[in-house]
């Protein structure tokens, strides 16, 4: 489980680093693609590693699609809510992915688990804030965040059972990427500013935390992926408020609180 740990940890700085490229979010994705496809591509040409193509690449296809879907839909979240609002609502993706695994039997359906499933609903639904939905491009914004959540989930399913070379996986995924952000891509250079930031997203946060994550995930369970997936947001909200000067009151604290505690309580459901 160290391996999705150190990822999450890696993901949770994501969103300060999008804010700061001051990039759209079909650029943003694009170069974030282009990036990690180019640094996997010369790695995977200097280590001689072929790619095949079977029905697993079928799947790893599919899958990336959906990944750089998620991507754009979480940068345009970001954008037009905050990091932390974002994220919260993002991180209902370890409820869909429970929800997902009761429904394809991967896990047991339990009463316990579906209350603290709603718990965490509830804590995710005080962070927003109904009011806050009167703050212009906030409903589209968390709107944005669900719909990348369930993507995401589609993601770690489809994924969780394919056995062939991570970097491969990887270099499909982002070339897969790569040529679907490239039409609707404007191509302006961004600022010089920018770069050091795109660099970032586009070897960090993406061939270094895929590996991680998906090397993770073929040893761990749905319900362990997904009370882990909570650090990210954890990373999020600290970086949120450290660097974006986001304001949390009481009600929100609570929230937050009380997703993090029913995700706690769902691990060790599963650990007895």
């Amino acid at each position: 489980m160290l391996e999705i740990t150190a990822s999450m940890l890696i993901w949770g700085t994501l969103g300060m680093f999008v804010l700061w490229s001051k990039v759209s979010a079909i650029d943003l994705t694009f170069f974030r693609c282009l990036i990690g496809a180019l640094s996997i591509g010369l790695y995977l040409l200097k280590s001689g590693r072929r790619i095949s193509f079977n029905r697993s690449t079928l799947i790893i296809s599919l899958a990336g699609i959906f990944a750089v879907a998620n991507w754009l839909f979480l940068f345009k979240s970001f954008q037009l809510a905050s990091i932390t609002i974002g994220n919260m609502a993002y991180y209902l993706q370890p409820i869909i992915l429970l929800l997902l695994g009761f429904m394809c039997k991967f896990e047991r359906f339990s009463w316990r688990k579906v209350i603290l499933i709603l718990l965490a609903c509830l804590g995710v639904a005080l962070t927003i804030r109904l009011d806050s939905f009167a703050v212009p491009n906030m409903l589209l914004g968390v709107s944005c965040a669900l719909f990348a959540a369930i993507l995401y989930s589609l993601v770690t399913l489809m994924m969780r059972n394919i056995h062939a070379d991570i970097f491969v996986i990887i270099f499909i995924q982002l070339l897969i990427g790569t040529l679907m952000t490239a039409p609707l891509a404007s191509f302006s250079v961004p600022a010089p500013s920018s770069w050091w930031c795109l660099l970032i997203i586009g070897l960090v946060h993406t061939p270094l935390a895929y590996f991680l994550y998906y090397r993770g995930i073929k040893k761990a369970s749905v319900t362990q992926i997904a009370v882990l997936s909570y650090l990210d947001p954890i990373v999020a909200i600290i970086s949120d408020i450290m660097f974006f000067n986001q304001h949390l009151n009481g009600v929100q604290l609570f929230g937050i609180s009380l997703t993090f505690l029913a995700g706690f309580m769902l691990i060790r459901l599963k650990l007895r």
